[in-house]
């Protein structure tokens, strides 16, 4: 009784993390937050974003995004609340980063992701180069 009990536990909890998943809880299994427009996607992002800009090591410039991170766009929006803050290499990373994701925007939307939001994220990306290069230009006295 006590083993039918418990393996019904571990199967509600199983299901509970599926299911969480499939609502964009669990951005790691995904490779990246939720895409839709949605207020859970919406709230998910903006978290990221917080996240990110609060990260004062700025670790997850090193870290190299996925696809559905990149079409999210939420590093853009960290690039541009840290951009002032980050260091002369950090600004060349971001400065590599725009130009890989727009290889990456160029393969077209990503799944969940409609045309008027991958086409925004397509020109922001140019956006936050722009003020990256600025930035830079600025800081450390030569542009990319």
């Amino acid at each position: 009784m006590l083993i039918r009990d418990t393996l019904a536990a571990l199967v509600l909890l199983g299901c509970a993390v599926l299911l969480a998943s499939c609502a964009g809880f669990d951005a790691q299994a995904m490779n990246g937050p939720c895409l839709d427009d949605t207020p859970v996607c919406v709230g998910q992002r903006t978290e990221m974003v917080h996240a990110m800009s609060s990260d004062s090591g700025h670790h997850w410039i090193a870290e190299a995004p996925g696809r559905d991170t990149v079409a999210s766009g939420v590093r853009l929006f960290a690039y541009q609340n840290v951009r002032d803050k980050l260091s002369c290499s950090e600004l060349a990373n971001g400065i590599a980063e725009m130009d890989a994701a727009k290889q990456v925007l160029a393969d077209g939307a990503a799944t969940g992701q409609t045309m008027l939001r991958h086409n925004q994220i397509k020109a922001m990306t140019d956006d936050v180069r722009a003020a990256l290069v600025v930035s830079r230009t600025r800081k450390c006295g030569t542009g990319t």
